[in-house]
């Protein structure tokens, strides 16, 4: 296991949190490379949702990018609440909010892509 909240994490969630879903989600390739075999369904459920916000906010597209939300978040159930500092709990529920958002009106919705939270302090 990485250290919490590795260079490259925290690389990925700025530029998922600043829309970049392309380009969090190569970063997050990379650091999956290298990563302990616990980390890696952690990483893949954020680069799966990566891939999903990219196709909804730059493509347009809904069905299978709100199935990719879906099983990064299964993939999500044994890293909550936290995990390396992201608020997993709080991105899982924030997600699975806007997917069912997103798929019940059949287009990409008002709202834009929920943002990954991260503990601050070690104590919280």
């Amino acid at each position: 296991m990485f250290d919490p909240m590795d260079a490259r994490l925290r690389e990925g969630v700025n530029l998922f949190n600043q829309g970049r879903f392309f380009e969090a989600h190569e970063t997050w390739e990379m650091l999956y490379q290298r990563a302990a075999i616990n980390d890696k369904a952690f990483l893949e459920g954020l680069i799966q949702l990566a891939a999903a916000c990219r196709l909804i906010e730059d493509f347009g597209e809904i069905k299978g990018p709100v199935k990719l939300i879906y099983q990064a978040l299964i993939r999500f159930e044994n890293y909550q609440p936290t995990y390396l500092d992201v608020k997993v709990a709080d991105l899982a529920a924030a997600m699975e909010a806007w997917a069912k958002e997103i798929e019940a009106s059949g287009t990409r919705g008002r709202q834009p892509a929920p943002t990954i939270a991260v503990r601050r302090f070690g104590l919280f």
